[in-house]
């Protein structure tokens, strides 16, 4: 289309019937009227051809056209001679730039590809039709494409539906004018363009790096129609004219999609609508016949991206080593190159969940009522099979989702973690999408899970966890996750409350797809959180910062809680009820009781609470740090009301009993190295901890002397509140940080953050030279059960 246009407009300036180089051509007369136009054209209006309509102009145009190619004799009569037209301006315009005369030859043969005619000419009936083209073109864009392409005003998704549809009726006009010029029947032969050198005969100082963009995406032309990506012949220029109205509304839609007003349901809808459509171009015909072709490399994707995305949004370079595994995730193969088949199955991925979303919702509006109570799901979903005969997966999968998870998010700010129970239909699809990213990760960086009913089939131990951050740790430390040196620590808190602190924690001691899926949905509402209680320290409470930006420890702790219960103290309500705060969150002054409780959270959701140089100065706050702080409130909100079975608030000693089957998994991990006589007391040593909030000490006399009074007291059994939990946290951190063989991070390296290496300098684990006072438990092992 564009390079048509061209054609006419570089054909008009060529012509010689004026000053064509400037902006206007008057009428002119020679010496009989064949030698007249009788209009004025006027160049400038070309640039307006998508704006308005110029159907006056294309006809002038083409009555110059017509006066060239009756002025100018040639070989072939009613034809227009390129090597004329080429004698002509190197005779009698001079004036004429050189890249108009280069760009002369593309013409040509663009026209040659079109219309199949001889590259060395173009003839009368070709022009008309290019003008009569030109005219639709014009009149459709004029009404359609310039009005809803440019429109940068925000849409609702019904009325971009009304824009689609007009455009797509401009669109079949457009093409129907269109295939009048092409010329399907060759006689058997393949005409073919070098697309390289049409560009580069169009190259001027002022499109070369627009033309150089173009030149690092004609990867695209392969992928989309075949063939070489440097070449393209008639058959797949057709093939471009067939696919014209699904390619531009694929356009369209990303052009206008930050404009138009979506939620999950319609954003479902687009790209289904889309990803359908284009998978069906890449695989039209003979297309598909292309498992083993190389389509593309992963550094010419990568060099696309730095074209169009600027390095400040995006900077893509940085995560090559991340696109390439996610790559071989999603497609197989290496991270290097994509071929034909495993392009295939990135499509499949993507269909796959495009499909599930718009069933889920489907599912979800028709259970309403019944989904959005505050009750357990008791549907029998069974009855309802004959309703989605074509979907028995889908709904199974969304019987499981609603009857198994218990806080989702969504379209909610974060998960409601109350004693009713709170649904939306975008959670239910977010999950399935978490569980099904999840499920590809750990079948490429997992193992088999033990329990045969696993979601997805595989799950991850801590060993594994640590080489997969590990893997991208560059990736992670530049997006902000985590700190250099950290990884270690963070795979394993990742672990322990992936596999301790869920709703649905069981008892392998393995990280399963769905606990690692609630994980995943705690840690998307802590990202949101983090942002807004850090803009309400820094601007509504005014708190100091050091120089690197960080809230300064003692106006974080004062304002946390007012902070959380101003925006988010109905998705914890329990929470602040067990503070006893009133109504008014700017009424709120926090107890002894509730700020013991968040330093003992703090403590449990940073490696780094303090600088190394002993328990002196606390590390100020970071973003991050509120990010972990509200991950280990929500854990520890999912805890209570996992176990709390009376509803009272805090777990009794039975409650606490019953959980100790999930934690004592925990135990297992950070006893397996300790004198054989202690491992004899793991749960006598789980209810130590709740009672005391500590580990008992086998290499301190007096905390074991405390752990044998323990063992002969007649009730060893305590209940336990917020703090507790968070205590327990803390213990089971460290004594796994104790356990470790590899080096520490430095927490004095926090004392300037914007500088720490990407390879920090570490602290060996300190050798525990202490004496062992486990034998003093030989008398009371009958006492261990």
């Amino acid at each position: 289309m564009k390079f048509i246009l061209l054609l006419a407009v570089l054909m008009l300036a060529l012509s010689g019937c004026g000053d064509l180089l400037g902006s206007k051509v008057k009428k002119k007369e020679l010496s009989t009227s064949q030698f007249e136009v009788n209009c004025e054209l006027d160049m400038n209006e070309f640039s307006e051809i998508m704006n308005k309509n110029i159907e006056s102009q294309i006809q002038c145009l083409g009555e110059n056209l017509h006066l060239f190619i009756r002025v100018v004799k040639s070989g072939k009569p009613g034809h227009l001679s390129r090597v004329q037209l080429e004698e002509y301006l190197r005779v009698f315009r001079p004036d004429v730039q050189p890249e108009v005369v280069k760009a002369l030859k593309a013409v040509f043969d663009l026209g040659h590809l079109i219309a199949g005619e001889d590259p060395d000419y173009i003839s009368k009936d070709t022009v008309d039709k290019v003008i009569n083209f030109a005219v639709v073109f014009n009149r459709e864009a004029s009404l359609n494409f310039g009005p809803i392409f440019q429109n940068e005003s925000e849409v609702t998704y019904a009325l971009h539906q009304n824009h689609r549809d007009r455009v797509s009726t401009a669109n079949k006009a457009i093409v129907q004018a269109l295939r009048k010029i092409f010329k399907s029947d060759r006689g058997g032969n393949i005409h073919k363009l070098n697309i390289m050198d049409l560009l580069e005969s169009f190259t001027t100082e002022d499109t070369r790096q627009d033309i150089e963009r173009v030149k690092k995406v004609l990867f695209v032309k392969k992928l989309m129609l075949g063939g070489d990506e440097d070449h393209l012949t008639h058959i797949e220029l057709e093939k471009l004219i067939l696919n014209f109205d699904h390619l531009l509304l694929i356009g369209l839609d990303a052009v206008r999609y930050k404009y138009i007003i979506l939620n999950q349901e319609s954003i479902l809808q687009l790209l289904k609508r889309d990803v359908n459509d284009l998978y069906d171009i890449v695989t039209q015909g003979d297309l598909n016949n292309r498992d083993q072709e190389v389509l593309f490399t992963m550094d010419q994707a990568i060099e696309a991206v730095k074209e169009f995305v600027e390095k400040d949004d995006f900077d893509v370079e940085k995560y090559r080593n991340m696109i390439g595994e996610a790559k071989k995730i999603l497609m197989n193969g290496n991270t290097d190159e994509v071929r034909g088949i495993e392009l295939k199955n990135f499509f499949v991925h993507a269909k796959t969940l495009l499909q599930s979303g718009t069933i889920f919702h489907r599912i979800y509006d028709k259970f309403k009522v019944q989904l959005e109570s505050s009750q357990p799901v008791s549907i029998d979903f069974d009855e309802y099979r004959h309703t989605y005969p074509e979907h028995q997966k889908e709904l199974d999968q969304f019987e499981r989702i609603v009857k198994k998870y218990r806080f989702m998010k969504g379209e909610f700010l974060a998960p409601y973690y109350t004693r009713g129970y709170r649904r939306n239909a975008d959670a239910v699809f977010e999950i399935a999408l978490f569980e099904y990213a999840i499920k590809l990760v750990f079948q490429v960086y997992g193992s088999p899970s033990p329990n045969p009913d696993a979601v997805g089939g595989f799950s991850m131990d801590q060993k594994q966890m640590q080489a997969l951050l590990k893997k991208f740790e560059q990736e992670l430390i530049d997006m902000d996750l985590i700190l250099p040196g950290k990884i270690e620590g963070t795979a394993d808190n990742v672990s322990l409350l992936g596999t301790l602190f869920q709703y649905q924690s069981d008892t392998n001691n393995k990280l399963d797809v769905n606990e690692m899926t609630e994980f995943g949905v705690s840690l998307f509402a802590a990202l949101n959180i983090q942002g807004d209680l850090f803009t309400y320290l820094e601007e509504d409470m005014a708190c100091p910062k050091d120089q690197f930006g960080r809230i300064l420890p003692e106006c974080f702790k004062a304002n946390f809680w007012k902070g959380v219960c101003k925006d988010y103290r109905p998705y914890l309500p329990l929470m602040f009820e067990s503070m006893g705060a009133p109504k008014n969150c700017d009424e709120f002054v926090p107890n002894e009781a509730a700020q013991k409780f968040l330093e003992t959270t703090i403590d449990a959701a940073r490696s780094c609470n303090f600088y190394s140089d002993g328990d002196k100065e606390q590390v100020p706050f970071e973003k991050g740090d509120i990010m972990t702080t509200m991950i280990a409130l929500m854990h520890i909100e999912t805890t209570i009301l996992r176990w709390d079975t009376n509803g009272n608030n805090l777990l009794d000693a039975d409650e606490v009993n019953n959980a100790y089957t999930i934690y004592s998994g925990a135990l297992d991990g950070f006893l397996k190295d300790k004198n054989p006589i202690i491992k004899k007391f793991q749960k006598q040593i789980y209810q130590f901890m709740i009672k005391y909030e500590q580990v008992p000490d086998e290499k301190d006399f007096g905390s074991i002397w405390k752990f044998v009074k323990f063992l002969l007291s007649f009730d060893k059994k305590a209940p336990a509140n917020r703090k507790t939990i968070a205590s327990l946290l803390v213990a089971i951190s460290e004594q796994n940080a104790k356990n470790r063989t590899t080096p520490s991070f430095d927490c004095n390296l926090l004392r300037d953050p914007d500088n720490i290496p990407r390879n920090p300098n570490t602290v060996l684990p300190a050798v525990d030279n202490r004496q062992d006072f486990s034998s003093i438990l030989t008398p009371y092992l009958h006492l261990a059960n």
